[in-house]
């Protein structure tokens, strides 16, 4: 079978359009439709099918049951079998929603050959292939976070651009007009090619992955943990470790180090199946970015990351002294410079969803610090700004660097969840 990769187009909240299944049409859609019905980027689907000779073609909203009773809670968490397990997908590149279609081009492309008396033949094309742009920066399909995990997964995929075909699979993208490009997202045995580039380059490709998945838009906020979790799981299982909503056991103490990477705040997701905790960015909206520290600079703090429970860190927490808060314009800074006594610059605070005027109210959490020579004096700690909102419970509001003199441990261990 194919797996169609497309968007749906801008929908009103809680908006089901006339072409989805639901529980009012599923007995009559069992019988048997028109293809007429369907909107036109579906209909494209069908005719590609069609040429390849492939008997079935997989659509989200023909074959998941859409709006009120329907399985969308049960068949969402499959997805991620459908695009690993399709003959190929199909990806709707140029097409900006149910409607638009894919196979009718604005662009026309003109080919000629000429050979020469070796019998080399060089191809000139009026219409130049351009992935990068036309499929990975451009494409209103891949600003959506679902397809993130349907192009990752998928054995081969077919994109439908403006201007050509692209074909990309394991091997690499081979564009319309015979050009080749190595690329690496599609890996039909996800993620062995990732993990036989080393420890350093795994950690790289993680942040980066991360951090382009959070910048993507979703229909429905609450998806933003569910809409990865075939790729996570993964990649979990490939490292032998455990996983907490995007947070990888293995690299705990760099995943934690997360950021908002915009001047907005960030906007607290309400689930309603899951809970989520505080240290996770999958808790809130919007884009992230990971602090900036090389392979082998940081030395790592105590952490406690209990077996069986997803949404608690235990450890120490820390107490401000001798600083304060530099006066800013909240609008206008995105992170908080940390002064001491003498109006020293000594770090900064990055908030993720709830500003602060004074660190009397603050804890932090030791992640680690950065390797420094031992004679260069002034140590930076890397830490989580945390909350009290319960007996021994605290709650992430930021993150942050700070020098080491600046803090106080105290004694009894807390839970930050």
């Amino acid at each position: 079978y194919i797996a169609l990769s497309h968007c749906w187009g801008k929908l009103r909240p809680g908006e089901v359009p006339r072409y989805c299944t639901t529980q009012d049409n599923i007995v009559v859609r069992e019988k048997g439709f028109s293809i007429a019905d369907l909107p036109l980027t579906f209909r494209d689907a069908v005719k590609v099918a069609r040429g390849l000779q492939v008997q079935y073609l997989w659509i989200d909203s023909l074959c998941i049951i859409q709006g009120k009773n329907g399985d969308w809670d049960q068949e969402s968490e499959r997805i991620e079998g459908v695009y690993a397990s399709a003959y190929c997908t199909v990806a709707a590149t140029s097409a900006i929603d149910s409607n638009a279609g894919f196979l009718k081009r604005n662009v026309s492309s003109e080919y000629v050959h000429v050979q020469d008396d070796s019998g080399r033949t060089v191809y000139v094309c009026t219409s130049m292939a351009d992935f990068d742009r036309e499929v990975e920066k451009e494409a209103v399909l891949n600003t959506r976070a679902w397809v993130m995990q349907e192009r990752f997964l998928s054995r081969r995929t077919i994109h439908f651009g403006a201007s050509q075909v692209y074909w990309e699979c394991g091997e690499g993208v081979y564009c319309e007009d015979l050009g080749t490009k190595k690329h690496f997202k599609l890996d039909p045995k996800f993620p062995n090619l990732l993990f036989r580039s080393g420890f350093a380059a795994t950690i790289y490709f993680l942040q980066s992955f991360f951090e382009d998945y959070s910048e993507r838009s979703l229909s429905k906020h609450t998806d933003r943990v569910v809409a990865i979790s075939g790729l996570t799981t993964r990649i979990r299982d490939a490292l032998y470790t455990r996983e907490s909503y995007g947070i990888f056991e293995l690299y705990l103490h760099r995943n934690l180090l997360w950021q908002r990477s915009g001047l907005r705040k960030m906007t607290l997701i309400e689930y309603e199946s899951v809970k989520v905790p505080s240290w996770s960015w999958m808790a809130y909206t919007r884009g992230i970015k990971f602090m900036d520290i090389q392979h082998g600079d940081l030395e790592v703090a105590t952490l406690k990351y209990p077996e069986g429970d997803k949404n608690t860190l235990i450890t120490n927490v820390w107490v401000f002294r001798d600083c304060h808060l530099k006066e800013d314009a909240e609008s206008e800074v995105v992170r908080r410079q940390i002064l001491n006594l003498g109006e020293m610059d000594i770090g900064w605070i990055t908030y993720d969803v709830e500003d602060s005027k004074d660190l009397g109210g603050e804890r932090g959490v030791v992640v680690g610090r950065r390797h420094q020579n031992f004679w260069s004096g002034v140590r930076e700690w890397y830490i989580l700004i945390v909350r009290q909102r319960a007996e021994n419970e605290y709650k992430r509001v930021g993150v942050g660097a700070i020098q080491q003199d600046y803090l106080v441990r105290e004694p009894l261990e807390v839970y930050i969840r």
